[in-house]
């Protein structure tokens, strides 16, 4: 109780202080390195996503505490980015009107690296040598047989009525994507990669969003979008534009304050879908922080900045897709209490998507939950890296790898989504294609097959995601009676 009161004490003196005009770096410890912090404002968000706070008091505010700006994000969502040597700094900012919250920037252990994965036996390689050079005809790729989870939602039936646009943009919020592999380029139409619209908010070593140094983003991009081009895999929707969006690094570090603006930044590019395969462990061994809480400040203010950009991406009409996650927790109870959550899966606004075996069996690891599970997806269901049974697709070099996890149901579910957008969005005055992402949940939702316990329920939500039925807009109903039941209902 002693310390609560010493901070409070210190948090007046600070206020105090900058409301005498002394200087504050003279009557306060300095950190001996400047630190990051997530300054979430007090205000309102109108309904047009423009968010409304007292803007040049609050960077008064911020440069009085000893704070440098990064990055300025007051117009969309009301969130700063803040540097500060200042010891105090967290705790003047809290002690004002103007402030919601305050948290210092973190980042956690995402994803392992290529050579941690190979290593554990999480990611498997295909040997060059059995990966023909082409197929017999230019829309036939070599590799599409061993695509079980591309069959398992019916791409390539769909593709007949709908194979994406290319005035149609999906975001990958990731470790970047190598946009030179093979499967990003068609002969005489270049690649679906738009670089130029791509961002680094990494801040680590050579920023290039078009570079992939890890290996996850690049995987969840070919799933997305990797072209029918007589060359290796082809992806949900074939023919969209990929914009990679890098918030995650080499090391598979990702960071808060990047996610934050990688997601603001889709709503100011107004890119039609995002994936956002991250928060969550990508397999049981990795120790990250699952669970934002609402009691934790730090926490708390990332939560807030979270649920603030994804609002104001989907008023731009941005349809935001995540993973559930990979710990097996029932989301509608978790370990940590209601008032944590997997942000961004379970942020109001976000499709949760949940993950399925090659027999549509909820995958062992995969988060469930009532209210949390809206669809589910092919993720995989190994024990290692096995083709047969997780995930092949594109990674750096021109190559291909298998692995598992809701990291990679999610682009299924967003592809899908970016399919719907190509087939019934409509041309805007200013020539681009504009579906609301309510209308787009809505049609990935309907013309989902029904698994599990008939209708709604926790494991599978909605039902296995079925491109054909979506491009149909097929809102029929639909059982699959072979799906096995989720084992959680047995408890």
């Amino acid at each position: 109780m002693a310390h609560i009161h010493n901070k409070v004490f210190a948090g007046i003196l600070a206020v105090a202080l900058l409301l005498s005009g002394m200087p504050l770096s003279s009557a306060v410890a300095v950190t001996e390195s400047p630190q990051s912090y997530i300054v979430v404002l007090a205000g309102t968000q109108a309904t047009d996503g423009a968010f409304s706070t007292d803007t040049q008091a609050a960077l008064a505010l911020v440069e009085s505490a000893g704070g440098t700006v990064t990055a300025d994000l007051t117009r969309q969502i009301g969130v700063l980015m803040v540097d500060s040597s200042n010891a105090l700094f967290a705790d003047t900012l809290r002690a004002s009107t103007l402030v919601e919250s305050v948290g210092q920037d973190f980042n956690w252990k995402q994803f392992q690296t290529m050579e941690e994965a190979i290593e554990s036996g999480n990611l498997t390689i295909l040997d060059p040598a059995s990966v023909p050079d082409g197929g017999p005809e230019e829309t036939s790729d070599p590799l599409e047989t061993l695509q079980w989870d591309m069959q398992q939602i019916r791409t390539p039936q769909a593709h007949a009525t709908q194979a994406g646009a290319r005035s149609v943009d999906v975001g990958v919020l990731d470790s970047g994507i190598d946009a030179t592999h093979a499967d990003f380029v068609v002969d005489g139409k270049g690649s679906n990669v738009d670089v130029a619209r791509g961002r680094d908010f990494t801040l680590v070593g050579t920023q290039n969003p078009a570079t992939d140094n890890q290996f996850h983003g690049t995987h969840v991009a070919g799933t997305i979008a990797a072209q029918a081009n007589g060359v290796g895999v082809v992806g949900v929707a074939p023919n969209v534009t990929l914009v990679p969006v890098k918030v995650c690094d080499a090391s598979g570090y990702c960071y808060a304050s990047p996610v934050v603006q990688g997601i603001t930044y889709a709503g100011d590019a107004k890119l039609d879908v995002i994936n956002m395969s991250f928060f969550v462990d990508d397999d049981e061994l990795l120790s990250s922080t699952e669970f934002k809480c609402a009691s934790e400040e730090t926490q708390r203010t990332f939560r807030h900045a979270v649920e603030r950009a994804i609002q104001y991406a989907r008023n731009q009409g941005v349809t935001p897709v995540a993973a559930l996650g990979n710990s097996d927790t029932d989301l509608a109870n978790p370990p940590t209490g209601n008032e944590c959550e997997v942000v961004p899966a379970e942020t109001q606004g976000v499709v949760g998507t949940a993950s399925l075996g090659r027999k549509s069996e909820k995958a062992r690891y995969s988060n469930y939950g009532t209210g949390a599970t809206d669809v589910a997806a092919p993720g995989g269901n190994g024990s290692t890296g096995d083709c047969n049974t997780t995930i092949l697709s594109t990674i750096p070099g021109n190559a291909y790898g298998c692995i598992q996890g809701t990291s990679m149901a999610s682009p299924h579910a967003a592809g899908v989504a970016a399919l719907i957008v190509s087939q019934y969005g409509e041309v805007g005055p200013d020539g681009d294609v504009h579906m609301s992402p309510t209308k787009v949940e809505q049609y990935l939702q309907a013309t989902a097959i029904d698994i599990g316990l008939p209708g709604y329920d926790e494991c599978f939500g909605n039902g296995r995601i079925d491109a054909l039925r979506a491009v149909l807009h097929d809102t029929s109903s639909e059982y699959d009676p072979t799906a096995p039941y989720c084992p959680e209902y047995e408890e």
